[in-house]
Formats: C-alpha cells, structure tokens, sequence
C-alpha cells in the first residue's frame, strides 16, 4: 500500500503555472509512482499522465481562505502518513533522482526523520553531517528550520506547525522559532556534498519561477524554449530585476515569493 502523496500547493491565482509544471513533471519524472493532489482553492484540474487530484479546498467558503487554512484542510483531506511538499512554481530542469526519495522515505517509515529536506538555498543552515552519509542535519538554531522548499514530510509534522493566522512567509520565520522548541523533532537534508547544485539535486529546479506573482525570466523563459511550452509572459509579467535576464539575489526570490502567497 502506498503510504506517500505528493503535495503540489497553489491556489487558483497560479492556474497559469500548472500546464508548465506538470508538463516538465512528467517529462523528468515520467514513472511517478506516488498519488498528486494539487491544492487548489475551487479550481478542478486534470492530466492523462499522472494519477492527479485537485483539492478544491475553498470550494463553498464564505470567505477566502487563508494560505495555512488551505494546506490545512488539503492535509487533512490526504489519507497517507507522509507527503512531499511541492509548489507550483518548482519548475524541473533535469531527471528526478527518484530512488533517493524511495531511500529517504524509508529513512522516514524507520523513525529516522520527520522532515527530509530535497533542496536547500542560501541561510538554510547550518548543517552537520550525520552517521548517514546520505543526510545531513539541519541546526537547531537554523535561521530557516521550518523552510517550504521542496521535501518529505511526515505529514502530522507538517500540520503540527500550521497556524491559521500564518501566510507562507510567516510560517517559515515564526514556524522556525517554534520549531526551534520541539527537541524531539527531526529535521534533515539531502547531504549537500552529495546532492547540492544543478542535476545533483534530487528534485532539480531553481527556486523558484514565480517572483511576487510575476515569473522570474531568467528561469522561466529558457527552461520553457527548450521544451517548447508555450506561455503569455505579458498577462502576468516578468520580475523587476529579471527583465534583463539578471536575477535578483536568491534570498530576496524567497522572500518576495512567500510574501507574495496571501
């Protein structure tokens, strides 16, 4: 029986990032054995391809909900023991290494963990090695001990945290100082001397495609040519720093994208 669901979270704002990200998820991962749910608010969505489920969250609510109540109630609504979190902007530019997400979801169902970090960006650590030269452990003390980049999580964990009140960007900083307090959660990472950079990563992308709701240009525009998939950058618009291809620091995409979600 199958014991993991993958998250892909969003909301009906971002529709127009779901036939890209799906389209490159099953060209770098085409024999995906796990279940999707992709979170949307009252938006349904389909695909051939992978065995998908729209949540649909919000559908009959008074009012909108807000981005922690809606991974809420999609947590809830999953039935498997653990999940791996995604966003739709979390745009794949190689092969998923898919037998390390086996291997570290093993090191999970073994009590190991109850999150296992797939990508880690600049001011996640510090780290440390463990006995495991697979993973590392993320400091107690880190800056970003609750991040929202791409991992497995035992889903209990992952709803533990969650603060109606709290939007993304809220849940990373204040989430991380509760964290900070639980000494008897687990939290670990990819072995960045192993998995760190480009196709080394075990779900390679570039965090992250969607900058304050605008797409980052710099990723978006070649990764998407050189598959030919088709979008209008002019209805969303293209990031302030990247309109001339340059990126803006990778700290700063972080933060204006969490900031952007609610």
């Amino acid at each position: 029986m199958n014991d993991l669901t993958i998250v892909v979270n969003t909301c009906d704002a971002f529709a127009d990032c779901w036939s890209p990200f799906f389209r490159l998820f099953t060209t770098y991962w085409p024999a995906c054995p796990y279940p999707i749910v992709l979170n949307t608010e009252t938006l349904d969505y389909a695909r051939p391809e992978v065995e998908l489920r729209a949540a649909k969250v919000a559908a009959g609510s008074p009012r909108r909900l807000t981005w922690s109540e809606c991974l809420a109630r999609c947590l809830d609504g999953i039935e498997t023991p653990y999940v791996l979190y995604l966003q739709e902007d979390y745009f794949l530019e190689a092969p998923v290494r898919a037998e390390w997400i086996a291997t570290f979801l093993d090191a999970m169902r073994a009590g190991r963990a109850d999150v296992i970090r797939l990508m880690e960006c600049g001011g996640s650590g510090p780290w440390h090695p463990t006995a495991d030269e697979s993973l590392w452990a993320v400091d107690r003390k880190a800056q970003y001990r609750i991040a929202l980049q791409a991992a497995l999580w035992r889903k209990a964990a992952m709803r533990g945290h969650l603060r109606a009140h709290e939007s993304a960007w809220q849940l990373e900083v204040f989430g991380s100082g509760r964290a900070r307090r639980k000494r008897g959660e687990t939290v670990l990472c990819a072995a960045r001397d192993r998995f760190h950079g480009g196709a080394r990563e075990i779900f390679p992308y570039t965090p992250t495609g969607i900058v304050k709701g605008k797409w980052e240009r710099a990723i978006v525009e070649p990764l998407f040519a050189a598959h030919a998939i088709e979008v209008d950058f002019s209805r969303r618009g293209f990031y302030g720093g990247s309109e001339t291809g340059k990126r803006a620091p990778l700290t700063r995409r972080i933060a204006d994208r969490a900031r952007s979600l609610f």
